[in-house]
Formats: structure tokens, sequence, C-alpha cells
């Protein structure tokens, strides 16, 4: 955890990529072999800055429902011309195939979390196209607030999308426990006023909310 609890836990919110289903950063590592690259490079000329978000890179645009999909790989020439990559013209493609794994230990403790009576709650960065695949996934019933950036128009790690999914949630924000894998998203949650949890791997995630809640 990066953050100790000012209250009780009431409600548990989850991030999808990283912790519901495998990182995309399995995906980032194959393309940043096409280029042989390292995937941290790779990630930021397509996913944009880690820390910030900005308002003209098609990764943040698409996240906050201001871009298509199919407008995205013609847009991230810029960006891959400074980091000095030719694009193959199918990174995106790629990176958003969907060919991850969910994490079913999780997704059962969603729901165990819910009949032992805690509010739960999913926010995820996704793009417009991609929220029937989010629903084929995972059972979107599960949890009392779903929170997808392309629909409110805010994506982490800004302040406002944290706002609204304390609003949503229903419970102070000193009650939340919130799962990420992207430190900077972490950190917005703790500056939110969020207990929070960063993931760094799959088999830390359920001893980690234990601890958390027994804390």
């Amino acid at each position: 955890m990066t953050a100790s609890s000012n209250g009780s836990v009431r409600a548990v919110v989850f991030d999808f990529g990283g912790v519901i289903i495998t990182p995309i950063t399995d995906a980032l590592t194959e393309i940043a072999g096409w280029h042989d690259v390292e995937m941290t490079r790779m990630l930021d000329v397509l996913m944009g800055p880690r820390e910030t978000s900005t308002r003209d890179h098609p990764w943040h645009r698409a996240e906050r429902g201001e871009l298509a999909i199919a407008e995205m790989q013609a847009a991230v020439g810029p960006w891959a011309r400074d980091a000095d990559i030719s694009l193959r013209g199918d990174e995106y493609e790629r990176l958003l195939r969907g060919d991850f794994d969910v994490h079913p230990e999780v997704v059962e403790r969603v729901a165990s979390l819910r009949s032992d009576g805690y509010r739960t709650g999913l926010l995820t960065n996704s793009l417009r196209e991609f929220r029937p695949h989010l629903a084929a996934t995972v059972d979107l019933e599960l949890f009392d607030a779903v929170v997808d950036s392309s629909e409110v128009g805010a994506r982490k790690p800004e302040s406002a999308i944290f706002e609204l999914t304390t609003e949503r949630i229903g419970v102070d924000a000193s009650a939340i426990l919130y799962l990420d894998d992207f430190a900077a998203n972490v950190a917005a949650a703790d500056a939110a006023g969020w207990t929070t949890i960063h993931v760094t791997g799959r088999q830390m995630i359920l001893p980690a909310i234990e601890t958390a809640l027994a804390g």
C-alpha cells in the first residue's frame, strides 16, 4: 500500500488492465521488440506520458472519448517521429487486439467483497469502442459503480475522475481502497484521499487486499 487509511474501508475500487486482466505492458513489450526499443519508450510513444494527461496525445484523447480508434495510428505520427521511431502502421491494432487473460481469483474477490457488505467499483481508462469487449469480459453487475474514462470525459490521473468516482461509489474518500498498476494513477488516488495498493504483480493482489482490510 502507498497510503494509510484514515478510516475503515467501506468500498474497494479496481482498475481493469493490470488488476482484473493482464497488463497492457505485455503487448507493448511485443511491439517494442518490432522496433528494437525499450518497452517504456514505446509506451511513451503510443500511450503518452504516464505521469500526467495531455490535451493532444491521441491515446489520451481516445481515453477521454474525443478520438476514435481508427484515427489514432495516423495521429500518433508526430510522437513517433520525435522519438525517432518509424511505425509499421499496425501498432494500435496489435495493442488493442484484446488477447489478454482474466484474473478469475480477482473477479471472485470482487463478488465476495460485495457479499461481505463492501461497495465495489471499477475505474478504468478505456476507449469507446472497447466498452462491449470490457462488458463481455467481466460482469459489470458486480460493481456498484463503473467509471469509464471514455464515457465521462476525464481520465486517470486527472483529479476529476477520482472526484466523480468518490461521488458515484457513495462513501467518503477516506473509506475507499483502490488498486491500480500505474504509479501515477496510484499517486493521484492518494491525493484524492483514497487508500491505495500499487499492483506490481498478480500474486500480490489478494494478500494486499486482505492486509488493507485488516488494517
